[in-house]
């Protein structure tokens, strides 16, 4: 079986060879992000993230909170949508606390 499982992978690098070399892009597989502590909706303390969300400008990941992820997700409404909907607020915020008066 584990001959089978290493046929497979070696097929498949085979068939795919721009898979094997790294795109070098920002976003990194192998990095591990710190993750916020609060909703990035609700600004409540989230013990356990069930959705994360790359904030590349920050270097964390945003999180959502059970609750409001199932609330978004329940009305069929994208929740990458919905990180980027606060992403763009985030960077509007950012614009206008930086700029001088």
């Amino acid at each position: 079986m584990a001959n089978e499982k290493k046929a497979f992978y070696t097929d498949y690098q085979a068939d795919h060879p721009e898979d094997a070399n790294p795109t070098g892009s920002f976003i990194d597989s192998d990095r591990e992000y710190p993750v916020e502590r609060r909703c990035c909706i609700t600004g409540e303390v989230v013990k356990h993230s069930y959705c994360r969300y790359l904030d590349a400008s920050q270097g964390t990941m945003m999180v959502m909170s059970r609750e409001v992820m199932l609330k978004f997700s329940r009305k069929g409404n994208s929740l990458s949508e919905e990180f980027e909907r606060v992403l763009g607020l985030r960077r509007k915020h950012e614009n206008r606390t930086q700029k001088p008066s």
